[in-house]
């Protein structure tokens, strides 16, 4: 199970609550610290004196690691340890993925919290310009076919949008249908 939240959810007690159960029960569980630097539009530095995520992790005797999260295959190669140790029944992992989110928060977000030039800093290290070029650079794809391959996203995700929109409201029977499970834990009750 992936589990994702944000680098301000990161002081909330239920996070540890978590963190400390799925260590004692050795649950197959990833934690990824999606660290933008800003949780809504407070830095880091100013909520917490870990700056450093993923050691947290440390006072639960938890795996955990940083992992650059504007390089794709750093974020790959990192989810994969990760996910062979959970299936190998190692127990959970805490990964802080540094990345950057180059908007505001929301749309009432002025952004008075960062500069401009640090923005256009971390533009600069995009992950999907840089691996765009990395696969155009090797010859792994022709322009023309991630073009393609972008137009069919927007129409898978043009698709998927109408269908939310336009299907009905599920029942309250369909809640608990597809959720994770594994009958080697048994404190999961159905």
């Amino acid at each position: 199970m992936l589990c994702f939240f944000g680098d301000g959810a990161a002081r909330q007690g239920i996070l540890h609550e978590s963190f400390n159960l799925a260590m004692l029960w050795k649950l197959p569980v990833i934690y990824i610290c999606e660290n933008n630097n800003y949780a809504m539009g407070t830095s880091v530095e100013r909520t917490s004196n870990v700056t450093d995520i993923y050691k947290l992790g440390a006072g639960f005797d938890m795996p955990s690691a940083v992992v650059d999260g504007m390089n794709p295959e750093s974020v790959h190669d990192a989810i994969a340890e990760a996910v062979k140790r959970a299936r190998e029944k190692g127990g959970p992992t805490l990964l802080e993925i540094k990345t950057y989110r180059y908007k505001g928060h929301s749309i009432s977000d002025p952004q008075k919290y960062r500069t401009k030039d640090e923005v256009d800093e971390y533009k600069s290290k995009d992950p999907i310009s840089i691996l765009k070029k990395n696969i155009l650079d090797n010859n792994y794809a022709t322009e023309e076919s991630l073009t393609e391959i972008d137009s069919r996203c927007e129409e898978v995700v043009a698709n998927s949008v109408k269908f939310a929109e336009e299907s009905p409201i599920p029942n309250d029977d369909e809640v608990l249908k597809d959720v994770y499970m594994d009958q080697n834990y048994p404190f999961i009750v159905d």
